[in-house]
């Protein structure tokens, strides 16, 4: 047992306001508000680079420090907290013993946790003195000795602070019934009146407690019921026990029947409660000697049994094709199915039928295989020996109960394995068998049952039984008018950018309109409207629409340059059937064009985004050998590879990567970079992935940091080498290094950033922890994908954000750590992203679910 930590987080972060420099802020701002949230392991990360800063003005560096080691206590790192406490600028802050103390107690050394926290309630100016004051008590109760911690209750309900007097003696009361002492119990109770609200449902709940054990069980009744009907301002655990309450009121009462189905309606609505394993204890109790097979509580019990999900057939499993699979592996049961089979089996076996009994072991047996680890198993592998003891399979029995008695990890159960076994034995005449096991069984069984075991094994000992030129104008001639237009339209014509020839052509256009080149300069502008970094169609379709209503005019005009500007129209337009008809059209009439080539990529273009991989390949792969424009033969390569990649046979990937080799080789053309890309993607795809991994690996090492290919080359091999994970757990490692060298690129892009962190922390959940290699690195996973959610502004991209943030939820809530969690949801939801309102009402049922109402 632990001891409570019970500083209000408020508290502390109201004093760690104010500290340290401009560069510091952040980090302590961060710090804080993890703290806040219950993110310890994130706080612990800003305050432990903010205590690294070399600019933390002394006289905070302390105060940081306390910090820190109150994260670390807070997240089970006792021991890194005590190492701190214990450094000379730490140790004289006056907060110091008290997170000594906790640290301590989180070490499980409770005695010196007592000492150092002992002082404190006597110093009015320590810090934290009536959380120690309290922390004490908890302590001495861990350790077995409630007399002390009684007293040590005793001190702090005189003192002047009336909330924590009533909070002293309400837990006076919680060790008094514990103990059996109602008596005393009702007079430490405090009155009504004096409990602020924050403790009104525990004095409720303590007043009930303490009715049912005066003998009131109505008045008991009537007190649980209120903590039911009103679940808002009290804790889950409470409320469970509330419910568990009223229904030992209902018994008390004499309607054992009323808590029965009071009990089985509690467990259909929460059937993840805590307190199962009591309530399915007293249903088992309330059931007859000699049930009836038509019992209510057991046909409730059978209705929350599912089919077993192993395969019926015998021990080989069909489910799956791989050979993991030859022997069951079963989805681990639910607590509640697993306590219906263990409770259904245990009634139906006090039904003295041959039917009933074989049930009932056929139900233990499903319960320990399929979930071999479940508290209950091994309960019902001891209830197995003692049917068997009963039975008179006695050797069976005993192999059993060793079974237990050196592997059953409740050491009441260890207990009761040997007590079983001694009893059987002094009943078969071993004594000296019956009297060690008897001893074996008092060291672990609890207080009472040990005295019985002690007494027995004395008693044998008595005797007795458990990606134109232009012409020269010469300066003394008049200029000469068609001249002039002629040198002007040749001026237009030779412009060094398409958008200036287009400008300068449509203003020559515009004050010459019927000059005789006027067809010619017409074609001109189409083609440079087309051949803008921005394109204009509308402009050079109108242009053909007037060249095209004059025949006469477009007869003396180049009929492929004509036909080439429609083909361009046709594929800007994105009509691939109009601009693959117009391509084979050029291409049949003019195949010696020099503008053959242009149009055979247009045309094997349009057949790749019409998916007619095999067509496009055909034209792209003919044009990369036979085009003498290096760039546009590399382009019609990567083209043609990305064409073959796409038809899914082997063959015509294994002729992609041929295709893809010969871009790469290709001298000229600016393309290689690219086709490296995609073929360590077809490469990862064709699950070659050690290929992958030589081919990035040795691209990625000979790429400069800065080289903007480092990154895409990166995420390519860290994906290839994490895909071999399952084969080669080394590899995550590996995968993991690479991530860690890419995240210098997302410094100032947070979309990267992002990224980065998913596949970091994807990564991490399935490294084991270096100190305990049988868990995964999940703290570091939550660490990744969380920091993604400490940004003060709308994030840069929303999938890889909220995968992270999602992802740091699921791993709160797998640890069951429901604060945090809800706080997380809370924090995703915040941004108002496309997932806020998934992230908002997953707050809200947690908090529901869990009844954490405290904000």
């Amino acid at each position: 047992m632990k001891a409570k930590l019970l500083v209000p987080l408020i508290m502390l972060l109201a004093m760690s306001a104010g500290m340290a420099g401009p560069g510091e802020e952040p980090l302590l701002r961060k710090g804080d508000e993890a703290l806040a949230a219950g993110l310890w392991e994130m706080a612990a990360l800003h305050f432990s680079e903010c205590l690294a800063s070399k600019n933390l003005p002394p006289a905070d560096k302390a105060r940081v420090a306390i910090r820190l080691a109150e994260a670390w206590v807070r997240d089970g790192k006792p021991a890194e907290a005590l190492g701190l406490l214990g450094q000379s600028f730490v140790s004289r802050n006056d907060e110091a013993p008290f997170w000594k103390g906790q640290a301590l107690a989180g070490l499980g050394r409770f005695t010196e946790a007592i000492g150092t926290l002992s002082p404190l309630m006597a110093d009015p100016a320590a810090p934290h003195r009536n959380e120690a004051g309290l922390t004490v008590a908890s302590l001495h109760l861990a350790l077995g000795q409630p007399d002390a911690a009684l007293a040590v209750l005793a001190t702090l309900a005189r003192v002047s602070d009336a909330g924590l007097a009533v909070r002293a003696r309400l837990e006076q009361v919680e060790i008094l019934l514990d103990r059996g002492c109602a008596a005393d119990a009702r007079q430490a109770m405090p009155a009504p009146s004096s409990v602020s609200p924050e403790d009104r449902a525990l004095a409720t709940f303590l007043e009930a407690q303490l009715l049912l054990a005066e003998g009131h069980p109505a008045e008991a009744a009537a007190g649980f019921q209120s903590l039911i009907d009103q679940p808002t301002g009290h804790s889950l655990f409470r409320y469970h026990a509330a419910a568990v309450g009223l229904a030992d009121a209902l018994r008390a009462a004499g309607s054992r029947e009323n808590a029965t189905n009071f009990l089985l309606s509690f467990i259909q609505e929460h059937p993840a409660s805590p307190f199962l394993e009591e309530m399915f204890r007293r249903l088992l109790d309330d059931l007859p000697e000699t049930p009836v097979p038509t019992d209510p509580v057991l046909e409730r019990l059978a209705r929350w049994i599912t089919p077993s999900e192993i395969p019926a057939t015998g021990a080989i499993n069909t489910l799956e094709c791989c050979a993991a699979t030859a022997w069951p592996s079963p989805t681990p049961t639910n607590d509640l199915l697993a306590f219906a089979l263990f409770t259904r089996a245990a009634g139906l076996h006090r039904i003295p039928t041959p039917n009933a009994r074989a049930e009932s072991k056929r139900l233990l047996t499903r319960l320990r295989l399929e979930n071999p680890t479940h508290l209950l198993a091994q309960k019902a592998l001891f209830l197995t020996a003692k049917w068997a003891l009963d039975e008179g399979a006695t050797e069976r029995a005993f192999a059993i109960l060793d079974t237990l008695r050196e592997s059953a990890k409740p050491p009441e159960l260890r207990g009761e394995a040997a007590f079983l076994e001694a009893r059987t034995a002094a009943l078969r005449g071993d004594k000296a068998a019956a009297i060690r096991l008897f001893e074996e069984a008092a060291r672990a069984l609890a207080e009472n049952e040990a005295k019985t075991a002690r007494f027995n094994a004395a008693i044998l000992r008595l005797g007795g039984s458990s990606g134109t030129t232009t012409p020269v104008v010469q300066a003394d001639r008049p200029l000469d008018a068609a001249l002039a237009a002629d040198l002007e339209l040749e001026r237009a014509l030779s412009s060094a950018t398409p958008a200036a020839a287009q400008a300068a052509i449509s203003d020559f256009l515009t004050r010459h309109p019927d000059h005789p080149r006027a067809p010619e300069a017409r074609l001109a502008a189409a083609e440079a409207a087309l051949a803008a970094p921005a394109p204009d169609p509308a402009f050079a379709r109108t242009q053909l629409e007037i060249l095209t209503a004059t025949p006469e005019a477009a007869a003396s005009l180049s009929a492929p340059r004509i036909d080439l500007l429609k083909l361009h129209l046709a594929d800007l337009a994105k009509d691939p059937a109009t601009a693959i008809a117009d391509a084979k059209s050029f291409l049949n009439h003019y195949p010696d064009d020099p503008a053959a080539a242009e149009a055979a990529l247009v045309l094997g273009r349009n057949l790749f985004q019409s998916r007619n991989y095999n067509d496009a390949r055909l034209v792209l792969e003919k044009l990369a050998v036979s085009d003498h424009d290096p760039a546009r033969a590399q382009a019609a390569g990567l083209l043609a590879a990305r064409a073959a990649a796409l038809v899914p046979t082997s063959q015509s990937h294994q002729e992609a990567l041929i295709l893809f080799d010969k871009v790469i080789q290709a001298k000229g053309g600016d393309l290689a970079a690219i086709a490296k890309l995609e073929k360590a993607r077809l490469l990862i795809d064709m699950n070659r992935l050690a290929e992958a991994s030589a081919f990035l690996r040795k691209w990625f090492d000979s790429l400069a940091k800065a080289d903007p290919l480092h990154l895409p080359a990166g995420l390519l091999l860290g994906e290839a080498i994490y895909a071999q994970g399952s084969i080669n757990p080394n590899s995550l490692a590996e995968a993991l290094a690479v991530y860690d060298q890419l995240l210098g690129h997302a410094e100032k892009q947070p979309a990267i950033f992002n990224r980065l962190q998913y596949l970091r922390g994807r990564t991490l959940e399935q490294i084991p922890d270096d100190k305990e290699p049988a868990k995964k690195r999940e703290k570091q996973a939550f660490i990744a994908y969380y920091s993604v959610l400490e940004t003060t502004t709308p994030p840069a991209e929303w999938h890889y954000f909220e995968l992270c943030g999602f992802r740091a939820l699921a791993l709160l809530e797998k640890a069951q750590r429901w604060r945090a969690a809800i706080a997380c949801a809370k924090k995703i939801a915040s941004f108002n992203g496309p997932r806020a309102q998934e992230a908002a009402t997953r707050a809200s049922q947690l908090q529901l679910k869990h009844m954490i109402w405290e904000d």
